[in-house]
Formats: structure tokens, C-alpha cells, sequence
């Protein structure tokens, strides 16, 4: 009988101490579900037609840069996306700065304690033959950039695994904060940031199956977070960009229902034109600010695309976010004082600038980093000053 009381209490022993074990992350959400409260996509699973819509602008060719765009190419495989709509936990706490903690291993020094400023990129800026970043002329201009928060389009790495992708935000922002559409998307588009991502998840685009509308809930300094939505539009139609853009519309207006007050909105990405910068778009019930000026880059010039004759990419604030907006400032490395001021915003094409010009401020780019093979389009670059409250 003793033998048997030991045996037992030693079985009991080792199941109590391995069932101990903690194996979260507290730099990826992995939780895509969230949540407050679903809500149900009615979308019945029909499959997308579209086997690969091309860029009508293919083939245009700058006669400045003499870079031929080869066009923002749709490699839609109609695939049937089958999850469900999310909005984000309406109880998830936030005590404000007293727990903020940057995931950034680099100083925090554009917080102040009285206001943050936040850098907000976004870029479909993959090269090469496999819509990816794994070139690396993509990867420079992120990180000459100095994003704090990139909203990325074809967001391919390696074998987007998860440690692909912490190096990929390693790279760009100096931390491996990131999330990305979760239903492996030929082309998903995802968020990487300095600050902690709390929730993020994904709508469906009513016309295409291989991305999605995907958002993420990033913790900033202060008790009103950012709401980033990362988007890649319909190609050449602006009825379904709108159509997408209606979407987020209405999904924002659940979620603000749920959270009022809670979160400044931002959503950038390639548009594939400019349909949904309007008020039947993403200016629908003055959800987000779509008037200009826009973003140019040193000539100013604010088209986007690869042959820099259309204006494909934006940043999109709202109205509460748009009023902190402020120039786009990069100083020299080698002279504090002296800086290039960008009062809208930048369109940001490294044609446009000697080699010497990108080593002083905009490291480690390179020339011919925006005219790479197959380079999509141009990133875009706002700043934000926010009052902390």
C-alpha cells in the first residue's frame, strides 16, 4: 500500500509542475479573435473571378527616372475566405502610459510626457519576381524611413514564418512587433510597429480572396490607442475600392459604437487609385479626412506608382488624428541643424536624390532601391504630433 500512495503521488507531482509552463509572447497578438462581440460575415463564399487583373498603367514609363512600372499585378487565386468578422475586445483595458512599455530596443525619444510623435508609413513596396520583400530594396526604404508604425502591402518574408517576421520588423523599426493577416493570403497585408499590438484582425474585401482588410490595435503612450488598417484595393475599379472602403466604413462605426473615444483611426496602403479618397468612399459620414493637399516628394511630385504617373498610395487620419498632422522633418547625420522638411507629407522615390543626399539622411538606401525589378510603387510618410490627455 505505501508503494502504491508514492507511485501516486508522484504521478500527481509531475502532471502539476509541466501543466506550469508559460509559452506567450507579450510582442505578436496571436489572438485574431479578440473580442467583445462577432460579427457575422454574411458573405456566402463566392469565389472571386478575377485570375489576375493587371494594372492598366503597365508599361508607362517615367521619362525622369526612365523606370518602367510594370504594373501593381493581382495574382487573385479565388480562394474562399471562410472567417468570421471581428471587432476588437470592448473590455480591453488600457491604464494609460503607467504600463506602457515600447517594444523598441532603441531610446523612445519622440515622447515627452505632454505629446508622442508617430510616424506612420505605408508602402506595397516589394521587388523581384515573387511580390516579396526578400531583395531588400524594400526593406531599406522602410527603415531609412524610420516608420514607428508601417502599414505594409504584400507583406511575403522568407516563409512568413513567425520568425521571419519578427526579423522582417527588427529590420524595418527596430522591434519585433507585427501582425499580418492570419488566413495565408497570397499577398497579406499586415502592421509592424515600435509599440505593443494589442488586438488586431480582418474584414473580408467583398471582391478579392487573396487579402483581406486587416487591422491592428497598436498601444501608444497616453489612454487613446491607434486603430491601423492596412489595405490593398481592387485593381483599376473604382466601384469596388469604394465598395471595400464601405466596408471599413461601417466596421469602424460598430467598433466607435462599442469604444467611443477610445482610438485615433488611420488607414494607408495601395489604393490602386484615388476612388476611395472621396466622400463616397473613405470620407463616407466624415469617417476619415480625404481632402488635401496630399504627400509630394522632392520635385514635387505626388503620384505613386512605379512610373510616378499615378497616384496609387495613401495615409488616411481621422478627423480627430488628421488635426495632430505636422511636416515630415529627417535630419542630417552629420549636421543636427540642418534638415529636409516635407510640410504635407513625402512621397518617398530615392531616384530623386543623389547617393550622398540618402547616406546623410535617409541610411541605408540606396539610388536605385525605388527602381528596383518590379518595384511596385512609392511609400508614403505622415507625421503626427499627439496631445497626450
Amino acid at each position: 500500500m505505501y508503494r502504491f500512495l508514492s507511485f501516486v503521488f508522484a504521478v500527481f507531482f509531475f502532471i502539476s509542475c509541466g501543466a506550469g509552463g508559460d509559452g506567450s509572447t507579450s510582442e505578436k497578438d496571436s489572438d485574431t479573435t479578440d473580442t467583445a462581440a462577432e460579427i457575422t460575415d454574411s458573405d456566402t463564399g463566392d469565389t472571386d473571378s478575377d485570375t489576375g487583373d493587371t494594372d492598366s498603367d503597365a508599361g508607362n514609363t517615367d521619362s525622369d527616372t526612365g523606370n518602367t512600372d510594370t504594373g501593381d499585378t493581382d495574382t487573385d487565386t479565388g480562394d474562399t475566405d471562410t472567417d468570421t468578422d471581428t471587432v476588437p475586445d470592448t473590455g480591453d483595458t488600457d491604464t494609460g502610459d503607467t504600463d506602457f512599455q515600447a517594444c523598441s530596443n532603441e531610446e523612445t525619444d519622440n515622447f515627452d510626457g505632454d505629446s508622442i510623435k508617430i510616424r506612420i508609413v505605408a508602402g506595397n513596396i516589394t521587388s523581384g519576381n515573387k511580390q516579396s520583400y526578400d531583395p531588400g530594396d524594400g526593406i531599406r526604404i522602410f527603415k531609412a524611413l524610420k516608420p514607428d508604425i508601417a502599414l505594409v502591402q504584400e507583406m511575403n518574408y522568407k516563409n512568413n514564418s513567425d520568425s521571419d517576421y519578427r526579423n522582417f520588423a527588427q529590420q524595418i523599426v527596430g522591434a519585433s512587433c507585427y501582425a499580418v493577416d492570419d488566413a495565408d493570403y497570397d499577398i497579406p497585408n499586415g502592421v509592424v510597429s515600435r509599440y505593443p499590438i494589442k488586438s488586431h484582425g480582418y474584414w473580408k474585401d467583398p471582391n478579392i480572396n487573396n487579402r483581406a482588410l486587416f487591422w491592428a490595435v497598436v498601444d501608444i503612450p497616453g489612454n487613446t490607442d491607434i486603430f491601423a488598417i492596412s489595405v490593398h484595393l481592387k485593381t483599376d475599379d473604382g466601384g469596388k475600392q469604394n465598395a471595400a472602403a464601405k466596408v471599413i466604413v461601417d466596421e469602424i462605426a460598430k467598433v466607435k459604437e462599442k469604444n467611443p473615444g477610445k482610438y485615433y483611426y488611420v488607414v494607408g496602403g495601395d489604393f490602386n487609385g484615388t476612388s476611395a479618397v472621396s466622400s463616397n468612399g473613405f470620407g463616407k459620414n466624415n469617417t476619415f479626412y480625404v481632402d488635401g493637399p496630399d504627400p509630394v516628394d522632392e520635385k514635387k511630385n505626388g503620384n505613386t506608382n512605379a512610373g510616378r504617373n499615378k497616384q496609387y498610395d495613401f495615409v488616411l487620419a481621422d478627423y480627430p488624428l488628421h488635426e495632430f498632422q505636422v511636416p515630415v522633418v529627417y535630419y542630417s547625420s552629420k549636421d543636427p541643424e540642418k534638415t529636409k522638411t516635407y510640410e504635407n507629407g513625402l512621397v518617398f522615390d530615392t531616384r530623386v536624390y543623389d547617393q550622398s543626399v540618402l547616406n546623410e539622411y535617409f541610411s541605408p538606401a540606396q539610388k536605385n532601391d525605388s527602381g528596383a525589378s518590379n518595384m511596385q510603387h512609392m511609400a508614403i510618410v505622415k507625421d503626427f504630433l499627439i496631445e497626450l490627455k
